[in-house]
């Protein structure tokens, strides 16, 4: 009896160790589209993204007031631990130069919504995104 409690206790804790809530992309929320907002610099804008794979596509709005400035990026992301990484292969001629989804984030998760996050030259960037149509 005692041993079989102890197997247990085991196997239990091996499960907290090994399921940390680090975000990889084995427990990375599904490929599709996402929307929600970007804000930065006391303004907050519609944002969608197109995850698929590694590549990442930002996508228009529709409406010119509504849109992210005219700064809509593609690329690839990485991540690693509770950052991730965008790599930009198009920088679009683009305003606000400062605000292209380049680089390092802090990344969270929960659920089919992703929030990642940048201190930027002018502030702190905050992109909220929820799973609206999974790709799989």
């Amino acid at each position: 009896m005692k041993t079989n409690i102890f197997l247990v206790l085991i196997v239990a804790v091996s499960l907290l160790i090994f399921n940390n809530t680090s975000c990889t992309k084995d427990n990375f929320t599904h490929d599709g589209y996402y929307s929600g907002s970007f804000s930065y610099q006391g303004l907050t804008k519609f944002d969608a993204l197109i995850i698929n794979g590694n590549n990442y596509e930002e996508v228009p709005s529709g409406g010119a007031l509504d849109q992210k400035f005219p700064c809509l990026t593609k690329g690839t992301y990485k991540i690693k631990g509770n950052t991730i990484n965008f790599t930009t292969s198009v920088e679009p001629d683009c305003l606000c130069y400062d605000c292209l989804l380049k680089g390092e984030y802090k990344l969270i998760q929960s659920g089919r919504t992703i929030e990642f996050q940048k201190e930027a030259k002018d502030g702190l960037q905050i992109y909220k995104m929820t799973l609206t149509e999974s790709g799989r």
